[in-house]
């Protein structure tokens, strides 16, 4: 007999879990709620809304709307992350590649996939799609120094554009789910390249697994970004000063 009291539940059973006192408390409407990993994804999917369709500043003049995109994309894929991480989840921003990692890593995979892509750039610079679409700052189709200032922007923008993919998604995700945030951050890295040639947005499938696996394998972000500002520069040089006849 027990008084009628219930009777005391087996001793294997299974302990209660513990109430969450953390910020996932947002989100304890779902069970084990990854409130870090939610809110990673929901900023990922505004900011990228953001720079699709709002890229063209009004205000600036048509000749420099180019750099006011690199702009738009710094502040939103670059500090608006990196104000997250420091502010919200009150991290490191070099927790999520901001870092220089294993520079003997990510240094080796560089100089192996530029000698691999200098060959296929110089292919596909022979493509008339291609030349048509390069150099993305028109002016320097007619005077090669405009390419200067066009590189210091690209050099801008790749840095929040692999930031955010090879650094923000990919570190932030990959604390919880390991490395298939590598094929996760490769999903949006593909549909981003949509408005760009049909071959390159295929081409970003690949790409950005293995930039992924560069970023993942050498702990930061740097060399892809890198890479990628050496390629696009190398396809901007290659449309100019070997044009088609």
């Amino acid at each position: 007999m027990t008084d009628g009291l219930p009777p005391a539940p087996p001793a294997n059973a299974a302990a209660a879990p513990a109430p969450c006192h953390q910020p996932c408390s947002a989100l304890s409407w779902v069970p084990d709620a990854p409130w870090r990993e939610a809110v990673i994804l929901v900023y990922a999917a505004l900011a990228l809304a953001v720079v699709h369709y709002h890229g063209h500043l009004g205000f600036i003049p048509a000749q420099y709307a180019l750099f006011g995109w690199h702009a738009l994309n710094f502040v939103t894929l670059f500090l608006g992350p990196v104000l997250l991480v420091r502010l919200v989840f009150r991290e490191r921003v070099s927790e999520f590649g901001l870092a220089a990692g294993d520079v003997r890593i990510w240094g080796r995979w560089l100089v192996v996939l530029l000698l691999v892509m200098l060959p296929l750039l110089a292919i596909a610079s022979r493509r008339p799609d291609f030349h048509a679409f390069y150099p993305r700052y028109g002016p320097a189709r007619d005077n090669a120094w405009l390419l200067f200032p066009s590189m210091a922007g690209w050099l801008v923008y790749f840095l929040a554009w692999e930031f955010f993919f090879r650094g923000f998604l990919l570190f932030g995700l990959g604390r919880r789910l390991g490395a298939i945030a590598i094929f996760i951050q490769m999903v949006p890295f593909a549909m981003a390249h949509f408005p760009k040639l049909e071959l390159e947005s295929f081409s970003a499938i690949a790409a950005g697994v293995i930039l992924g696996v560069m970023a993942w394998r050498g702990k930061s972000f740097v060399g892809p970004w890198l890479l990628h500002w050496l390629v696009a520069t190398a396809m901007d040089c290659l449309v100019v000063f070997w044009p088609l006849r």
